[in-house]
C-alpha cells in the first residue's frame, strides 16, 4: 500500500488513474463525434466557415454543390465517358485558339458577380431566415451559369471564390461604403481590376463612386506609369498611385532617424517634405503619375466622399447627419496590399499582414481619422477568363505553399523576367540556349531551379538539388517584387531593358541648409509642433548632423535617387546593379 495526498492506494496504481478512467468514459468513439472535436471555430454553424476556398477536386465540388441545392446525389456505374484520347493536332490547337479567343470577347458580359437578394433592414427573423436561402439559391445559380459556360463554350476560368459567406462579408462592405476602392497591383493592373464591381457598386446607389488605387506602384518607371496614365484617362477611370510598402519603410526610416539626430519625427518629416516640394518643382514631373503619400491619400478619400454624398442629393439620409463619418470600402484580390496600405495610413500596425494570399477573414472598420473610417473587405478571387493556372500562382493569387507542381508557375517567371536579370539578380550562371534559339532566350525551369537551389546548398532527400524549395522562394521574390517585371496598357510597346542606377520613387535626397531646417522648424511650431524654441545654432548642429549621416549613408552604398531611367525599391529591392526589365 502507498499513499498519495495523505490517503491510502493499491501498490501499483498509477497517479491519476481515476482521471484516465473519467476521460475514458466520455471519449467521442464515432468518426463524426472525433470530427466534430477537431472543427475550428468558424465551422460551427451552417456554412459560417470563412476560410477562403479557390479549387476543390471533382468530388469536393460535387458534394458543395449538392450542399447548395439540398440535394443528395446517387453514385452511376457503368457509364464511362471519354475526356481525351492523348492526340495533339498542331493545326487543331491554333484553331482552338483562335475560338477561345472569339468565345471569350463573345460571353465577357457573363463573368458578372453574385449579387445579393434584395432586402431592407427593418426584415423579422423569419424574413432573414427566408432571406438566407434566398441568397443560398442564387449563389448556386451564379455558379452553375459559370460552369455551363465553361462546359459549353470550352473556356477555362481562373480559380475563384468559391464560399458564399466570403462573398457576404463584399456584399456588406459595398452597402456601407460611399466609395469603393479597389486596390490592384500596378505590374498589372487588369488582371486586379473587376468593371462589374464597380457596375455593382452604382446598382446600389448611383453616386456610389469608385476609385483604382495602383499599390506597389514604386516598382514601375516614370514611363510606365505615364503610359497607364493616358490609358486610364482615355477610358474614363479615377486612379492614384500608391506604394504602402514604401510609406511605411520612410515611417521606419523617419523614425530611426530622427532618434538618431535627437529631433521629433514631426520637424524631420517636415523638413523632408519641404525638400520634395523643391525637387518636384525642379523636375516638373507630371501629377497625374506622382506617388501619394499618407495625407495626399486620405485627403483625396474625404474629398471624394464628399462629392459622393453631395451628389446623393438633400434627401439621402447621409447628407443631414453631421456626426457621420465618411465610409471608404478597400475591396481587392489577395495579396495587393490592401492590410498593407491600412497599416500605412495608421502608420502602426493594425490588421494581420501575411506573404500567404487571404490573411483577412473577415471585414473590418477601422477610424483612421476623425472624419474617414475604412472598411476593409477580405481578399476576393473574382471569375475571369486564364490560360493556366500557373499565371494566377505567378500573380500570387494562388497560394504558393500549397503548390505541388512547381516548374509550371517558374516557367512563367522565367519568361517575364528573363536571363540577364535573373542571373544577376541570384548571382547564379545559367546553362547557356540552345543553338537554335538566341543567345538571351530564357532558361527553362528545370534550368533555373537546379542552378538556383545547388547555389543555395538546397538537397532534396535523395541528394538532388531542392526544386519545390527553390521554386518557391523564387515565385516569392517575384510577387514581392525583388524580380522586376510590369505590363504595359494595351497598345503600347514594351522599352526593353533598361540600365543604369535605381532612383527612390519617393523624392530625390540631397543636403540639408539651416534655412531649410529652420523654416521647418517654424512651421512645426505653427502648427503646434514640439522642440519650440529652439534656438539657431541647434538647428545648425542638426542640419549638419544630418548631412553627415546622409553622406555616410552614401558612402556605405545604401540607395539613393541618380535619376537614371527606372524606379524602383530595395535590391530593386536588391540594387541588382541597375537592371530591369518591362
Amino acid at each position: 500500500m502507498g499513499r498519495h495526498n495523505g490517503r491510502a492506494r493499491k501498490a501499483g496504481e498509477r497517479v491519476g488513474a481515476t482521471l484516465a478512467a473519467k476521460n475514458k468514459k466520455t471519449a467521442p468513439k464515432t468518426q463524426a463525434e472525433i470530427g466534430a472535436n477537431f472543427k475550428h471555430t468558424t465551422d460551427a454553424g451552417l456554412g459560417r466557415n470563412m476560410q477562403s476556398v479557390l479549387d476543390r477536386n471533382d468530388l469536393d465540388e460535387l458534394m458543395a454543390m449538392a450542399d447548395l441545392a439540398d440535394r443528395d446525389f446517387t453514385a452511376e456505374r457503368g457509364q464511362c465517358i471519354v475526356i481525351s484520347t492523348g492526340v495533339v493536332d498542331p493545326l487543331a490547337e491554333a484553331r482552338r485558339e483562335e475560338e477561345r479567343a472569339e468565345a471569350e470577347a463573345r460571353n465577357a458580359h457573363r463573368l458578372a458577380l453574385p449579387r445579393r437578394p434584395a432586402w431592407t433592414p427593418d426584415m423579422s427573423a423569419e424574413q432573414l431566415d427566408l432571406q438566407n436561402a434566398q441568397e443560398r439559391t442564387a449563389f448556386l445559380s451564379w455558379r452553375r451559369a459559370l460552369a455551363h459556360m465553361e462546359e459549353e463554350e470550352k473556356l477555362v476560368l481562373t480559380p475563384f471564390e468559391k464560399n458564399l459567406e466570403v462573398w457576404r462579408q463584399l456584399w456588406r462592405v459595398l452597402e456601407r461604403s460611399d466609395i469603393v476602392v479597389q486596390v490592384v497591383d500596378a505590374r498589372d493592373p487588369l488582371l486586379y481590376r473587376s468593371e462589374d464591381l464597380e457596375n455593382m457598386a452604382r446598382e446600389l446607389h448611383a453616386s456610389k463612386s469608385s476609385l483604382l488605387l495602383l499599390n506597389k506602384a514604386d516598382l514601375l518607371p516614370p514611363h510606365v506609369r505615364t503610359a497607364w496614365a493616358d490609358y486610364f484617362d482615355k477610358a474614363g477611370v479615377e486612379y492614384a498611385f500608391w506604394s504602402a510598402y514604401a510609406v511605411i519603410q520612410e515611417q521606419q526610416a523617419l523614425r530611426s532617424e530622427a532618434a538618431a539626430l535627437g529631433v521629433e519625427p514631426a520637424v524631420l518629416k517636415k523638413l523632408q517634405q519641404i525638400q520634395a516640394a523643391e525637387a518636384a518643382e525642379v523636375a516638373a514631373e507630371d501629377p497625374r503619375i506622382r506617388i501619394l503619400d499618407v495625407d495626399e491619400l486620405l485627403d483625396l478619400f474625404e474629398a471624394k466622399c464628399c462629392a459622393a454624398v453631395a451628389a446623393a442629393g438633400e434627401d439621402d439620409p447621409r447628407a443631414g447627419d453631421k456626426e457621420r463619418k465618411h465610409m471608404v470600402g478597400l475591396v481587392g484580390y489577395p495579396n495587393v496590399g490592401k492590410s498593407s496600405t491600412i497599416n500605412a495610413l495608421f502608420g502602426a500596425k493594425k490588421t494581420a499582414v501575411a506573404p500567404t494570399p487571404g490573411k483577412t477573414k473577415h471585414f473590418q472598420t477601422l477610424h483612421v481619422s476623425p472624419d474617414c473610417v475604412l472598411c476593409d473587405c477580405p481578399g476576393l478571387v473574382m471569375p475571369k477568363y486564364a490560360k493556366s493556372r500557373a499565371d494566377m500562382v505567378a500573380a500570387g493569387v494562388v497560394p504558393i505553399d500549397r503548390l505541388t507542381d512547381i516548374r509550371q508557375p517558374v516557367d512563367v517567371v522565367a519568361k517575364r523576367c528573363g536571363r540577364e536579370q535573373l542571373g544577376r539578380v541570384y548571382g547564379i550562371k545559367l546553362p547557356p540556349a540552345p543553338k537554335h534559339l538566341p543567345p538571351t532566350s530564357p532558361p527553362t525551369a528545370e534550368q533555373l531551379l537546379r542552378a538556383y537551389a545547388v547555389l543555395r546548398g538546397w538537397t532534396a532527400g535523395s541528394g538532388l538539388p531542392d526544386e519545390t524549395r527553390a521554386g518557391r522562394q523564387i515565385l516569392r521574390d517575384y510577387t514581392n517584387g525583388k524580380l522586376v517585371y510590369c505590363l504595359l496598357p494595351p497598345g503600347v510597346q514594351p522599352i526593353g531593358w533598361g540600365r543604369g542606377g535605381f532612383g527612390s520613387a519617393r523624392g530625390a535626397s540631397g543636403t540639408v541648409g539651416k534655412g531649410q531646417v529652420q523654416a521647418a522648424r517654424v512651421q512645426v511650431q505653427q502648427e503646434g509642433g514640439a522642440d519650440k524654441g529652439r534656438p539657431r545654432a541647434a538647428a545648425r548642429r542638426m542640419a549638419g548632423r544630418l548631412r553627415r549621416r546622409r553622406h555616410g549613408a552614401r558612402q556605405e552604398g545604401r540607395p539613393r535617387a541618380r535619376g537614371r531611367i527606372l524606379s524602383c525599391r530595395g535590391s530593386c529591392r536588391q540594387a541588382a546593379h541597375g537592371n530591369s526589365r518591362l
